[in-house]
């Protein structure tokens, strides 16, 4: 499950709206930063370059896997330990297929998976290899977007720069005329500026927001996995708390710590 990232929308327009104020208290107005075979040159030239760099079905996923930069893990570490704890203790008192209903009601499906494994009595090396896959194509995907993203901001300033170049080389063909070119030069130089506005504003801090969102699903995967074979091992609750306990921050551990949990106080978990 997963909630808005509001975060970066608004890193975004804020970006925008402080660069576009600054070019508002200038003489030369919105209007002189806008030339659209600049745009034509630094966007579609960059894109164009990114269709050479990547298969067709890599430049597909980049599509699917952008939907996630505007949504964020919602997971709620402290109520997995709580999940685990619980279900822990009723495997310990009653076994493994009376954890059944639980894992019915659990909305995560790698931890229902992992679980779910569990109760079918399935090897333990089998249950790590199987989640252990399913860790590593979610990290694939999010490293693989991560790439194009940044791939594309690494080649947005160059095509900002060829921009520039055809503008002055066409500039200098009109030299005859010295009126032209003052207005030329400044033509030219908007294809720079686009592209460094598109590396460094858009391309290159979403593809490091894609990759620290992998590290973070990543780890809320490994996460469970802990908890999963603890389960499986058959470790007590206290052994179990130990080890998920592990993988809380210090914001996180506090929370958990005023809950009540570390001296062995259950909380009940819908």
């Amino acid at each position: 499950m997963k909630r808005n990232d509001i975060l970066t929308p608004i890193g975004i327009l804020l970006g925008i709206s402080l660069i576009v104020f600054a070019i508002s208290q200038g003489n030369v107005g919105l209007s002189g930063f806008y030339d659209l075979i600049s745009v034509i040159i630094t966007i579609g030239g960059s894109f164009a370059a990114l269709l050479i760099t990547f298969s067709f079905d890599e430049v597909k996923m980049m599509g699917s896997i952008s939907k996630v930069l505007f949504k964020t893990p919602a997971l709620d570490k402290v109520e997995v330990i709580h999940i685990f704890k619980e279900i822990s203790m009723k495997a310990r008192k009653d076994g493994l297929l009376a954890i059944e209903s639980d894992i019915e009601e659990i909305n995560d499906s790698f931890m229902k998976t992992g679980l779910e494994l569990v109760v079918d009595g399935i090897e333990t090396d089998l249950i790590i290899e199987i989640l252990n896959n399913n860790i590593s194509e979610i990290e694939g995907r999010y490293m693989k977007g991560a790439k194009m993203y940044k791939t594309w901001g690494s080649y947005a300033p160059a095509f900002g720069m060829i921009g520039t170049l055809v503008g002055l080389i066409q500039m200098l063909a009109e030299l005859d005329n010295p009126d032209n070119i003052a207005s030329g030069m400044a033509a030219a130089l908007i294809t720079t500026f686009y592209g460094a506005l598109l590396a460094n504003l858009i391309l290159n801090p979403l593809g490091f927001n894609l990759e620290n969102k992998g590290q973070r699903e990543v780890e809320n995967r490994e996460m469970m996995l802990v908890g999963i074979l603890s389960i499986k091992n058959g470790d007590s609750t206290r052994i179990l708390e130990e080890k998920l306990t592990s993988f809380l921050n210090e914001k996180e551990k506090a929370k958990y710590n005023k809950d009540g949990n570390v001296d062995g106080t259950e909380k009940n978990v819908a």
